[in-house]
Protein backbone atom coordinates (compact mmCIF):
# COMPACT_ATOMS: atom_id res chain seq x y z
CA UNK A 1 0.00 0.00 0.00
CA UNK A 2 1.49 3.55 -0.71
CA UNK A 3 0.14 7.04 0.12
CA UNK A 4 1.32 10.20 -1.56
CA UNK A 5 1.72 13.68 -0.02
CA UNK A 6 2.75 17.16 -1.28
CA UNK A 7 2.95 20.22 0.19
CA UNK A 8 5.18 23.28 0.91
CA UNK A 9 7.45 22.56 3.70
CA UNK A 10 11.25 23.62 5.43
CA UNK A 11 14.67 22.11 4.87
CA UNK A 12 16.48 22.14 7.86
CA UNK A 13 20.44 21.69 6.32
CA UNK A 14 22.58 21.53 9.32
CA UNK A 15 20.16 23.52 11.12
CA UNK A 16 19.72 26.61 8.66
CA UNK A 17 16.23 26.56 7.43
CA UNK A 18 15.05 26.40 3.41
CA UNK A 19 11.23 26.51 1.81
CA UNK A 20 10.27 23.85 0.19
CA UNK A 21 7.98 22.01 -2.17
CA UNK A 22 8.09 18.26 -0.81
CA UNK A 23 6.65 15.44 -2.50
CA UNK A 24 6.97 11.93 -1.46
CA UNK A 25 5.05 8.92 -1.12
CA UNK A 26 5.29 6.12 2.09
CA UNK A 27 5.03 2.36 1.11
CA UNK A 28 3.95 0.18 3.65
CA UNK A 29 4.40 -4.05 3.35
CA UNK A 30 3.69 -6.02 6.53
CA UNK A 31 5.09 -4.21 9.67
CA UNK A 32 7.92 -2.61 7.65
CA UNK A 33 7.25 1.19 6.25
CA UNK A 34 9.91 3.26 3.54
CA UNK A 35 9.29 7.01 2.10
CA UNK A 36 11.07 8.38 -0.45
CA UNK A 37 10.35 11.79 -2.84
CA UNK A 38 11.84 14.87 -4.20
CA UNK A 39 12.22 18.42 -3.12
CA UNK A 40 11.67 21.24 -5.41
CA UNK A 41 12.98 24.93 -4.84
CA UNK A 42 14.40 27.91 -5.89
CA UNK A 43 17.07 28.49 -3.82
CA UNK A 44 20.40 28.24 -5.64
CA UNK A 45 23.03 25.22 -4.51
CA UNK A 46 19.97 23.43 -2.61
CA UNK A 47 20.83 20.38 -4.04
CA UNK A 48 24.62 20.56 -3.54
CA UNK A 49 23.53 21.85 0.63
CA UNK A 50 21.59 18.82 1.03
CA UNK A 51 24.13 16.50 -0.79
CA UNK A 52 26.89 17.72 1.51
CA UNK A 53 25.01 18.08 4.80
CA UNK A 54 25.59 16.40 7.64
CA UNK A 55 22.19 16.65 9.03
CA UNK A 56 18.79 17.20 7.11
CA UNK A 57 15.15 17.22 8.38
CA UNK A 58 11.78 17.90 6.21
CA UNK A 59 9.19 19.86 8.22
CA UNK A 60 5.82 20.25 7.31
CA UNK A 61 3.72 22.96 7.73
CA UNK A 62 2.37 21.40 11.33
CA UNK A 63 5.82 21.30 12.95
CA UNK A 64 5.85 17.47 12.07
CA UNK A 65 9.67 16.57 11.09
CA UNK A 66 11.28 13.46 9.95
CA UNK A 67 14.96 13.03 8.70
CA UNK A 68 15.74 12.55 5.04
CA UNK A 69 19.01 11.72 3.29
CA UNK A 70 19.29 13.42 0.04
CA UNK A 71 20.02 10.45 -2.90
CA UNK A 72 20.76 12.96 -5.69
CA UNK A 73 21.01 16.44 -6.67
CA UNK A 74 20.41 17.73 -10.31
CA UNK A 75 21.58 20.92 -12.23
CA UNK A 76 17.83 21.81 -12.08
CA UNK A 77 15.56 22.71 -8.46
CA UNK A 78 14.66 19.20 -7.84
CA UNK A 79 16.72 16.93 -5.37
CA UNK A 80 15.63 13.45 -5.16
CA UNK A 81 15.85 12.19 -1.08
CA UNK A 82 15.31 9.02 1.19
CA UNK A 83 13.36 9.21 4.36
CA UNK A 84 15.11 7.86 7.23
CA UNK A 85 12.72 6.94 10.24
CA UNK A 86 9.34 7.59 10.85
CA UNK A 87 7.67 9.98 8.33
CA UNK A 88 6.67 13.44 9.05
CA UNK A 89 2.80 12.91 8.67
Amino acid sequence: MAKNYESEARVVIDGEEFPVYARFTIYASGGLKEWHGSLGSDEPDLGFRLISAGQVQLRMPDGKVGAIIATRASDGEVTSFTGSGPAPV
